[in-house]
């Protein structure tokens, strides 16, 4: 095929992949519980995602191997550990699941999918991107970004309809006499803070309101760098505006806490001294709101009793289970967010995602993921101190990417905050478009940063 019809297929998958996720929910939603359409063919409909990541997988590994390159390709691919770290940790969990803990092969594939896809959707992508994707493609992480500005104002519509019309939400599919969803059942139209009252949270077109917070914190630094820095102050003043009511109206205390820190390292990492300066008597009020309003809403916004008690419980006995078998610990699809779906009505949720992890595939397999997350942070590292050794030999583009890529760094940082109490990296409607755009983030990078000594030649025409 002509590469310049594999760019734009590329492409248009691309674009397909990123905007559908976006309403996964809310079509899976008026499918299942207004429609009443389920099981069956609707099944594998529902699996689309993977569909895609595996077909881009065989196209890849086909054209490759039809140009007899298979050799170049991996002795000279840049994310040759991370690909290796993968298949050892997959290996790992696979062994440990299978002949320690000896959990079914069946189970073992659905946990796998919830904690591994998301790592497998950065090799995917990166590879396409790095093979065939140019500095026009890189317009697709900032198009994606300028896209959640219309989220933000429809999120608002949204909370509009709930506090007028919340029955207008039955006709897509939605509850509004059920306050938490589970599998079987249509999702509430809102979600309160005190479980049947108080404030209506912001959940928009995701599961739930911390579905929408892991959202708005994994993509807060790449909407701040392309939508708020080095804009007007009118615009700053708006579009920051909207997305800090848009985290607080979740009322996700991790979120919260994740997006201070976040702002917090902005600052310091991304302004000069005297910007830094007035960056932080800007934020100073911002923060002093922040706190009067938590004052004020705190019955609702800290003292939530139930939300409180169970997330206390839970890590407390996730705990108790590590004790039993600290180097083995549990299988594979033994916690949340497999158990879901393989022991309905005995659903077992740590909240914690560190300790889940750990739970399913005992202490190898979660040193192994982990070595994933770091390498996650180790390639921002790397830009930002070759930026400051080389800032003369740098072009300005390969500058921006290494902006983008500590970008994604800071909001895959923000989810891990939020691990500690929540399970914020096995929501497909953000694992997957947050790490198909970071690993095309970095394709972009890594291209344009061997541009100049590498004439643009593949990078299997260097083995």
């Amino acid at each position: 095929m002509d590469e310049h019809k594999v760019i734009k297929i590329g492409t248009i998958i691309t674009k397909i992949f990123l905007i559908w996720l976006l309403i996964q929910f809310l079509v899976q939603t008026f499918v299942t519980y207004r429609l009443h359409l389920s099981g069956g063919l609707w099944s594998v409909v529902w699996l689309w995602k993977e569909i895609i990541l595996l077909v881009i997988a065989w196209f890849l590994a086909f054209f490759l191997r039809r140009r007899k390159i298979r050799e170049a390709r991996w002795t000279t691919l840049p994310i040759k550990k991370f690909v290796m770290g993968f298949v050892i940790t997959i290996a790992v969990s696979f062994i440990v699941s299978l002949f320690i803990n000896q959990s079914g092969l069946s189970m073992y594939f659905i946990s796998i999918r919830y904690s591994m896809t998301g790592f497998f959707t950065f090799i995917v992508f990166f590879v396409l991107a790095y093979m065939f994707f140019g500095t026009r493609e890189m317009n697709l992480t900032k198009r994606y970004a300028k896209v959640m500005k219309t989220l933000l104002v429809c999120s608002l519509a949204r909370r509009g309809i709930i506090w007028l019309m919340p029955n207008l939400l039955s006709h897509v599919g939605y509850n509004q006499y059920n306050y938490e969803w589970t599998v079987g059942i249509a999702p509430p139209a809102a979600y309160y803070t005190q479980y049947d009252s108080g404030y209506v949270r912001n959940q928009f077109l995701f599961e739930r309101p911390i579905s929408r917070g892991f959202f708005l914190i994994a993509f807060w630094p790449l909407f701040f760098i392309v939508c708020i820095k080095k804009k007007p102050r009118s615009e700053k003043a708006v579009w920051g505006g909207l997305y800090g009511l848009a985290i607080l109206s979740t009322f996700s205390r991790a979120a919260r806490i994740a997006w201070a820190i976040q702002i917090v390292l902005l600052v310091l990492m991304q302004m000069n001294r005297k910007s830094r300066r007035i960056a932080i008597y800007t934020l100073i009020p911002v923060f002093l709101l922040f706190a009067g309003v938590t004052f004020v809403g705190r019955d609702q916004i800290i003292t939530r009793e139930f939300s409180n008690t169970g997330h206390f419980r839970l890590v407390i006995e996730a705990l108790k289970k590590v004790a039993d078998r600290p180097i083995w610990w549990q299988w594979a699809g033994f916690a949340w967010p497999a158990s879901v779906y393989l022991w309905p009505g005995r659903t077992y949720n740590p909240e914690n995602q560190y300790l889940q992890i750990w739970l399913e595939y005992g202490i190898l397999g979660f040193a192994w993921r982990m070595y994933l997350y770091i390498y996650l942070h180790i390639i921002w590292y790397k830009a930002y101190k070759m930026e400051k050794e080389e800032k003369n030999k740098i072009v300005k583009k390969t500058k921006q990417y290494g902006i983008v890529i500590f970008a994604f760094s800071l909001g895959l940082f923000g989810l891990s905050i939020e691990w500690f109490v929540l399970h914020s990296f096995v929501d497909r409607m953000i694992v997957y478009p947050f790490m198909a755009l970071f690993g095309i983030a970095y394709a972009l990078y890594l291209k344009s940063l061997h541009k100049a000594n590498l004439e643009n030649k593949k990078w299997w025409d260097f083995a």
